[in-house]
């Protein structure tokens, strides 16, 4: 049973794979985001204006680790705005295609950023969407009990986070182009967002640890209909105690 799992990493590309598409049959592009309420925009700062503790990229690599034990303390605005950014960042759309900070198979880019700020200076708390195109956020959800709700559903791996970011994948974005072979390419997607957020929260001095181990129900609390749209990844960040640490039933070495 096992190795059903294992042809799923393989590649599965026959000959005219292409074929059928929805691009090849001339159906319209889906939207490069998800459609927001321009009144509730809450514009965030430049990003390029974070204070960078490490610059030097060998020093991030060298650096890089999963961090558990979170501090007290909260993030800045700037902060946020960096991560959000590095993450999933656009820098511009030229010839009908959209180039971020991440690669993406046909850059299709088929992700949303949705999180939960809990102590960033300057934002209620909350549940809110990042908004690449305008480097901005639009609250989602100001629910009463939704951040303990949202830690359960993550098998208690808050680690007193800061902000929790949760990766929704947007499935028709990608399978316009790619049909059933977008699953796999988008997994590979979202390995190279969580790996731009782990470095940028290095590059900012701040922990990092990515959550695969969670209850797929956490759709519902994202406010999502869990078949078009479902969360894939989670990262918590926010200030770290040490070099690392544990939380509640791991083990006290940080992993690499």
């Amino acid at each position: 049973m096992i190795d059903k799992g294992r042809q799923f990493m393989k590649s599965n590309w026959p000959q005219g794979a292409m074929e059928g598409t929805d691009q090849i049959k001339g159906i319209p592009m889906p939207p490069f985001e998800n459609e927001w309420d321009e009144d509730a925009l809450i514009a965030l700062p430049d990003p390029k204006s974070a204070n960078l503790k490490k610059r030097d990229i060998l020093q991030v690599f060298e650096e890089r680790i999963t961090r558990r034990k979170l501090g007290a303390g909260p993030i800045s605005l700037a902060d946020l705005s960096f991560l959000l950014w590095a993450s999933a960042g656009m820098r511009e759309i030229l010839a009908g295609r959209i180039f971020r900070t991440v690669p993406s198979a046909g850059s299709r880019h088929p992700f949303e950023s949705f999180f939960y700020a809990d102590k960033v200076n300057g934002l209620k708390p909350g549940l809110y969407r990042y908004i690449a195109q305008k480097n901005a956020v639009v609250p989602v959800s100001f629910t009463s009990g939704l951040k303990d709700e949202l830690a359960k559903h993550m098998k208690n791996q808050w680690f007193g986070c800061a902000v929790a970011i949760f990766w929704v994948f947007n499935a028709y974005r990608c399978e316009w182009r790619y049909i059933h072979h977008s699953h796999k390419v988008s997994l590979i997607d979202v390995g190279h967002i969580g790996q731009n957020a782990y470095l940028a929260a290095e590059a900012l001095g701040i922990g990092c640890c990515t959550v695969g181990a969670y209850l797929q129900d956490i759709d519902k609390l994202l406010g999502i209909d869990g078949n078009n749209e479902f969360c894939v990844y989670i990262g918590v960040f926010g200030p770290y105690e040490g070099e690392g640490g544990a939380g509640p039933g791991w083990s006290a070495q940080p992993e690499k």
